[in-house]
């Protein structure tokens, strides 16, 4: 059946897994059905640029974004029936280049696979790639990932009159499978009933099948089902049930284009162009949600980018002094202090102590250096005096422009800290009551929107001692505030109640040097390690009494051994 309208060329390369075109395709309107065929042209040899060149640098050097695709992965980047590139990937190059140099048509395609995608983004070939990769454990340790922009998976396509929402309601129904994939695998070994598997050897075969409604649902990785649902009027996708982020990626090491992706991402799904693209591509699906990353500053320009990418090398130093140096301060209760006899101690440093168990074998492998200030703090990280700081910094826009940053661990978000006499728990039981906050605190920046529909009445002070005071003598009723401030009194006195939940997201993380990839997956994975192993939870608990966070986790396992001094 004649399906794709392609030149000779391009269907042999296609059809016959031979190695990659070679050639550019300059970018065109990417509609689905483009008009035209002007798609296929000679390949562009580009310039030879240094290895050592920024990925920024050498966008601006070409004057357009070189991005490697896939030409057979509908609805995601794909070749049309007029021998157009078309897809949301395909799309969301555009965006970037429009973004970033102030035209959409300021890029480039290259084929790829999804096994030679990584090599072309090594050899500089291609600039990022957009080809439905997995960010997964092993892959970090190749390339660099934006946040995901799909959340892929094993998920089944059915119609709405099956009944069938999940994979417990397969009981007794027939379920298409494709022999080539590991669906069926997938199937076995999470169904809670057995269905009945029908086997076909190609795709189109069970789209037909379940078309013609010989087969129930359909079981299969979630972008494979996407280009289904296109074809199958009416049919739909339901019962998602494993979680595989996809993501662009792009050379590691190289800092600035690193934060320029991050907040273009963010920027992007806060001003709803992602929301448009998959109206427009995947309408009815949901889109990832994104990491929240307070703060307002702007994203960087691609001009501002250095020439070179980083030569930093944090885990070799930390290899060669067999110890790693943690900076933190000594008054963070409960996440980071000192105790009476001046050990240090808080959450953020018995778990600093388990990530040097698993890198050099033991928890005394750290060495913890007090920080006098913020400023202090990261002059000597900069400097190379410490390897990370702990404690309770924020991930934020603003702090990412300059340092890298582990997962999250824990959420500061506001709260709200009563007297244990008289504890609230939610804004709405406050009625109009007055609330202390502490000027130039994000709860105070916050009251604006907690104010809405709740009749909260604010009323602020120059500290959080000052608004403390105001608390223990009535004034208030309440202090609307950062957890930890909260929770270091209730650690220390009786009488106080702090609330479970957080009106805002403050993501407290491990702020780490910028420029050395490896070293910031190395301690993110280590973190999921960690929580894998139920470690991260049990001390959790020994620390807070509210439910334990889940952190953010990758498919996969750690392509190399944790232990750093392997």
């Amino acid at each position: 059946m004649k399906r794709w309208g392609l030149s000779l060329l391009v269907l042999v390369a296609l059809l016959a897994g031979c190695a990659d075109l070679a050639g550019l395709i300059p970018s065109g309107e990417a509609k689905e059905q483009a008009v035209g065929t002007g798609a296929f042209v000679a390949p562009v040899v580009e310039a030879t640029l240094p290895p050592q060149m920024s990925t920024a640098a050498r966008i601006l050097a070409r004057g357009a974004i070189v991005v490697g695709v896939r030409y057979d992965l509908e609805p995601f980047s794909y070749i049309t029936a007029d021998s157009q590139l078309a897809g949301m990937e395909i799309d969301l190059a555009h965006e970037l280049a429009r973004r970033w140099l102030g035209s959409a048509e300021a890029v480039r395609f290259r084929q790829v696979r999804s096994d030679t995608a990584y090599q072309y983004l090594a050899e500089g070939t291609v600039d990022v790639v957009f080809a439905g990769l997995v960010h997964t454990q092993e892959a970090q340790a190749r390339a660099d990932f934006s946040p995901a922009y799909f959340a892929d998976g094993m998920a089944l396509l059915t119609f709405p009159d099956t009944g069938i929402q999940e994979l417990g309601q397969l009981s007794e129904k027939r379920v298409g499978i494709v022999s080539w994939t590991d669906s069926g695998e997938a199937l076995a070994a999470s169904a809670s009933v057995t269905p009945t598997s029908v086997v076909y050897d190609h795709y189109f075969d069970v789209i037909d099948a379940l078309r013609l409604r010989e087969i129930d649902a359909y079981a299969d990785q979630r972008h494979r089902l996407e280009r289904a649902r296109r074809i199958i009027t009416g049919s739909t996708i339901v019962g998602q049930w494993t979680q595989e982020p996809v993501a662009m990626i792009f050379r590691q090491d190289d800092p600035f284009f690193y934060n320029l992706v991050q907040l273009t991402f963010q920027d992007m799904g806060a001003d709803g162009a992602r929301d448009a693209l998959y109206a427009r591509w995947l309408p009815g699906t949901s889109p990832p949600s994104l990491p929240v990353v307070p703060g307002n500053a702007p994203t960087p320009q691609l001009t501002q980018s250095p020439q070179q990418i980083s030569t930093l090398d944090v885990v070799a130093r930390v290899r060669d002094r067999r110890v790693l140096t943690v900076g933190y301060f000594t008054d963070r209760w409960p996440y980071s202090a000192d105790r009476a006899d001046g050990v240090p101690t808080g959450f953020s440093l018995r778990l600093v102590e388990r990530i040097a168990e698993l890198w050099l074998g033991s928890v005394s492998a750290v060495s913890f250096v007090p920080m006098t200030s913020e400023q202090d703090a990261r002059q000597r990280l900069e400097r190379g005096d410490v390897d990370m700081l702990a404690g309770t910094w924020v991930h934020t826009r603003d702090a990412e422009l300059g340092f890298d940053f582990s997962i999250p661990y824990l959420d500061d978000g506001v709260s709200i800290m009563s007297r244990a006499s008289e504890a609230f728990s939610d804004l709405g039981q406050l009625g109009g009551q007055p609330v202390g906050v502490v000027a130039g605190s994000a709860a105070e920046a916050a009251v604006p929107s907690l104010s809405q529909g709740t009749g909260l009445s604010a009323v602020g002070y120059p500290s959080f001692a000052d608004a403390l005071a105001a608390l223990q003598g009535g004034e208030v009723v309440a202090l609307l505030t950062e957890r930890q401030p909260a929770l270091a009194v209730h650690f220390r006195e009786e009488g106080f109640s702090v609330s479970d939940r957080r009106y805002t997201t403050r993501p407290v993380a491990f702020m780490l040097p910028e420029g050395d990839s490896d070293f910031r997956d190395l301690v993110s994975i280590t973190l999921m390690a960690l929580e894998a192993q139920g470690i991260y939870q049990e001390l959790y608990s020994l620390w807070f009494d509210d439910a334990v966070p889940r952190l953010q986790s990758l498919p996969g396992h750690a392509a190399t051994s944790l232990s750093v001094g392997q």
